[in-house]
């Protein structure tokens, strides 16, 4: 599966995780790859995924709790950038 590296928006960028996400719990991505972007999205759009050192209100709302708990063990031993 391919997903947009370069989101332009939040709700973009929250689409993206969240079919970033289906496609792990559907078993069409690895944990590995899906760790890879998500790590990518953190390193790269930390303004746009982030509100301090959680998600950013508009994509937990949008990706919803249980995408968002998978999102949050991916990111486990990221290391957040003030």
């Amino acid at each position: 599966m391919e997903f947009l590296m370069y989101p332009t928006t939040v709700k973009m960028l929250a689409g993206e995780v969240m079919a970033a996400c289906d496609a792990y719990i559907s078993r069409k991505v690895s944990t590995d790859d899906l760790k890879k972007l998500i790590f990518h999205y953190a390193s790269s759009y930390s303004n746009m995924l982030f509100n301090v050192q959680e998600l950013n209100p508009t994509v937990l709302n949008r990706i919803g709790k249980k995408r968002a708990t998978l999102v949050n063990k991916m990111l486990e031993g990221y290391q957040y950038k003030l």
